[in-house]
C-alpha cells in the first residue's frame, strides 16, 4: 500500500475516522460487559485490586455456606433438647405417680413406663444430627465454625452426650426390674461322722501348793516325794512298766522329765508353766507311785493319760466311719435334674466323694476340722443315701443368691432419688439450651456480618471496574456523531482530487 499516495487532508480525516472507530468499539465493549476494566490492559492497578477484592468475597461466600450449615446443626440440636425436655417432664410425672401409690404392682408398671421414656430420650438424642454432626451424641461431634479465610477466627461448639443416660452428660438411671438383694453364699454341712481330733494331756501339780517348780527342783524337797520313792510308768496297760527311783543324790524335775520322755513312747513333757504337763501324743500312759516312807506321791498315784485322737480328713476311708458301709449309694441331683450315684467301696475316701460332687456339679466340697462342707455356688443340690449312711438323707442345699442392685421403686426413698436425678437433668437441659442459644447468636451474627462484608468487597471491586452505563451510552452517541462527521469530512477531502480528474477529461 506504500505506492498509494494520499493527500494530507485525506490522511488526517482517515486517521480521525480510525480513532473514532476504535473508541466506538471500546465503548460498545463496556456497554456489552458492563465493566470499564475488562483486562489488565485496560487498567492494571484497578484490574488486580478488583480481582483481589472479588477473590476474598468468593472465599467468604464459600465460608458463608458452611456457616449456614452450622446454623442448621445448632437448630437440630436445639430441637432435640426441646423434645428431650418434654420427655424428662413426662418421666417426672411417672415418678410422682409412683410416689403417690402404695401398690407394688402400680409402681412396677410406672417404673416400666419410666424406662421406656428413658429409652426414647436416648433415641431422640441419637436422631438429632444434621449432615453427620450431632451435638447431642458426645465424642467426635464437636462443631468447629470458621469465620474467616485462614481460620484464625472461629467458634468451637462442644457436643454433649445424651445418647447414654448411664455414662453420658445427662444422668438418669434405669429403674431395675427386681428389688435390691444382698448376695447369699449357700452351703451345707453334711455329717460324715468324721472325728475332729483330741489332744489329750495331763497336768501334774508336783509341789502340791501351786507355787510351781523348775527343772532344777529336787523331788525329795517336795512334800509328796522322798528319797527311795518309785514312780512307775506303763505304755501298754500295765504289762510292761519302767521305774524311776528318786535318788539319794537328789533327783530333779528335769531328771523325771527325761525319764518320761524316754519311756513314755512318744510322750512329751512341758514344765515351762511351773507344772509337770505330760502330752501323750498317740500312746496312752499309766502312772503309779510306791512310797519309801510316809510320802504319798499323790500327783502320780494311779493316774492315766489317754492317747491323743487324730483328726480324720479327706484321706479317711468312708467305710471306716460309723455313717457308711461298703455298698452304700449316695445319690445327688443338681437343680432338680436327673440324679447321679456314688457307690461307697471298701477303699473309697472322703476325697473320692468330694471329687464326685465337684465333677458332677459346680459345687465344691472340703473338710475342715472334721466337718464336710459343700458349697453349691450357683446350682441347688439334693442328696439322699441308700444303706446305713444317714448324713446325706434328704439333704437339700439351696443355690447361691447373686446380689442385685435394682430398685423397682420399692420404696419412697428410691423414687425421691429418681426425682432428684430428673430435676438435675431438667436444669442441665436448660443450661445446655442456653449455651447452644449463645452459640447460635454468635454464628448468626457472624453470618450477617459475612454477608455484609461480601457485599462491601463486591461493591468496592465494582467501583474500580464497573462502567457508568449512562456515560458510556452518551459517549457512544457522541462517537457515532463524530464518526458521521469524519466520514463526511473525508468525502469532502477526496472531492478535490475528483475535480482535477474532471479537468483532465
Amino acid at each position: 500500500m506504500s505506492d498509494i499516495t494520499l493527500t494530507a487532508s485525506v490522511r488526517s480525516n482517515l486517521s480521525t475516522l480510525q480513532s473514532t472507530a476504535n473508541l466506538i468499539s471500546q465503548t460498545q465493549e463496556r456497554l456489552a460487559t458492563g465493566q470499564k476494566v475488562n483486562s489488565a490492559l485496560d487498567n492494571p492497578n484497578s484490574f488486580f485490586t478488583a480481582a483481589s477484592l472479588n477473590n476474598r468475597a468468593s472465599d467468604l461466600s464459600n465460608l458463608q455456606d458452611d456457616i449456614g450449615q452450622s446454623v442448621s446443626t445448632l437448630e437440630a440440636a436445639d430441637a432435640g433438647i426441646s423434645a428431650v425436655s418434654e420427655l424428662v417432664d413426662a418421666a417426672k410425672a411417672k415418678a410422682n405417680q409412683a410416689l403417690q401409690s402404695e401398690s407394688a404392682d402400680d409402681r412396677a408398671k410406672y417404673a416400666a413406663e419410666f424406662n421406656e421414656l428413658r429409652t426414647q430420650i436416648q433415641d431422640i438424642a441419637k436422631d438429632s444430627g444434621y449432615k453427620g454432626k450431632n451435638l447431642l451424641a458426645g465424642d467426635g461431634n464437636d462443631l468447629d465454625v470458621k469465620f474467616n479465610e485462614d481460620g484464625s477466627s472461629s467458634l468451637n461448639i462442644m457436643a454433649v452426650d445424651y445418647t447414654d443416660l448411664a455414662n453420658g452428660s445427662l444422668r438418669i438411671n434405669e429403674i431395675g426390674t427386681t428389688a435390691a438383694v444382698s448376695a447369699v453364699d449357700n452351703n451345707g454341712t453334711l455329717a460324715l461322722g468324721l472325728g475332729t481330733g483330741t489332744d489329750n494331756n495331763q497336768t501334774f501339780d508336783l509341789d502340791g501348793a501351786g507355787a510351781g517348780v523348775s527343772g532344777t527342783t529336787t523331788l525329795d524337797s517336795l512334800a509328796d516325794f522322798s528319797t527311795g520313792g518309785t514312780i512307775s510308768i506303763s505304755t501298754d496297760g500295765g504289762t510292761t512298766t519302767n521305774d524311776f527311783v528318786i535318788g539319794t543324790t537328789g533327783s530333779t524335775v528335769d531328771d523325771l522329765k527325761a525319764f518320761v520322755e524316754a519311756n513314755g513312747g512318744d510322750a512329751t513333757v512341758d514344765i515351762s508353766t511351773g507344772d509337770f504337763v505330760v502330752d501323750t501324743n498317740s500312746n496312752p500312759l499309766a502312772f503309779t507311785y510306791t512310797a519309801a516312807a510316809s510320802e504319798s506321791g499323790a500327783p502320780f498315784a494311779g493316774v492315766s493319760v489317754a492317747a491323743d485322737v487324730a483328726a480324720q480328713d479327706s484321706t479317711t476311708q468312708l467305710s471306716s466311719l460309723s455313717a457308711f458301709d461298703a455298698g452304700d449309694k449316695i445319690s445327688m441331683s443338681v437343680a432338680g435334674g436327673t440324679a447321679v450315684e456314688f457307690t461307697v467301696s471298701a477303699t473309697s475316701t472322703v476325697q473320692d466323694l468330694s471329687d464326685f460332687i465337684s465333677a458332677n456339679s459346680d459345687a465344691t466340697a472340703s473338710v475342715t476340722g472334721g466337718v464336710f462342707t459343700v458349697d453349691t455356688n450357683k446350682d441347688a443340690l439334693s442328696f439322699s443315701t441308700s444303706g446305713t449312711g444317714s448324713g446325706f438323707t434328704n439333704t437339700d442345699i439351696a443355690a447361691d443368691v447373686a446380689a442385685t442392685t435394682g430398685s423397682m421403686w420399692e420404696s419412697d426413698a428410691t423414687i425421691e432419688a429418681t426425682l432428684a436425678e430428673l430435676d438435675k437433668a431438667a436444669n442441665d437441659l436448660r443450661a445446655q439450651a442456653t449455651t447452644f442459644g449463645t452459640n447460635m447468636t454468635v454464628v448468626e451474627n457472624r453470618q450477617n456480618f459475612t454477608t455484609n462484608m461480601i457485599e462491601t468487597l463486591q461493591v468496592g471491586a465494582g467501583k474500580l471496574t464497573l462502567a457508568d452505563m449512562n456515560t458510556e451510552g452518551a459517549n457512544l452517541s457522541a462517537l457515532q456523531t463524530q464518526q458521521s462527521i469524519a466520514t463526511s469530512t473525508l468525502s469532502l477531502a477526496t472531492q478535490a482530487n475528483q475535480n482535477v480528474l474532471q479537468l483532465l477529461r
